[in-house]
């Protein structure tokens, strides 16, 4: 009876050893499967889905830059582009200066443009998640007809307003959309309407 006691005490043992062993062995290949988030001794990683804070920092302070952009598209009855130099008073305010020619409708006859210059006062908010921001402004343009073709004024004054939204690529580089509205400078009115415009804006300084 001694011998078959110790023989199965000695089992027990060994059986105890091998569960153990197991138990180990699974454990060690979970924590090498676990991702590291999941590990109570390490910080999470950070998500794909989370903003960089420290480069919307870097965007944020680029786009209080000093401005200069070009742009195209609908202005009035026809096909405009221009240029622009966007002067930062804060980082939310500032004054535009654009210069801009609007040539009008395409079935017109004659080389008729309209070719003015503009100031306008702007405001835009912060660039989100260092994304994009909307912004919105106005002022007055000056300007006329370089090649009248009739006896009308070749010299006008206007003025009118956008609001737009801009996508940052990079701290210094955006691309940029807005619509708005304005009088005309044209004698025959080829410039007065609605404008989408669209263009790309490089900013120095910030």
């Amino acid at each position: 009876m001694e011998a078959a006691t110790r023989e199965s005490y000695l089992c027990s043992i060994m059986q105890t050893r091998r569960t153990a062993a197991a138990v180990a062995a699974f454990l060690s290949f979970l924590v090498a499967i676990l991702p590291a988030g999941a590990r109570a001794d390490e910080p999470p990683p950070p998500s794909a889905a989370q903003p960089d804070t420290a480069h919307a920092e870097r965007v944020q302070r680029g786009a209080e830059g000093f401005g200069i952009a070009v742009d195209n598209g609908l202005w009035g009855t026809g096909f405009a582009s221009g240029l622009r130099l966007e002067i930062p008073f804060h980082r939310h305010f500032g004054l535009r200066a654009r210069g801009l020619i609007a040539y009008g409708p395409a079935t017109q006859p004659d080389f008729d443009p309209a070719v003015f210059g503009g100031v306008e006062v702007f405001g835009r908010g912060p660039v989100m998640f260092g994304l994009a921001r909307l912004y919105g402004g106005g002022g007055v343009h000056i300007g006329g007809r370089p090649n009248p073709a009739d006896d009308g004024d070749s010299f006008g004054v206007s003025g009118g307003g956008h609001m737009g939204i801009e996508v940052f690529m990079s701290p210094s580089y955006s691309y940029s959309v807005e619509i708005g509205g304005q009088g005309g400078v044209h004698a025959l009115q080829y410039d007065a309407g609605a404008s989408v415009m669209g263009g790309m804006t490089w900013y120095l300084g910030g």
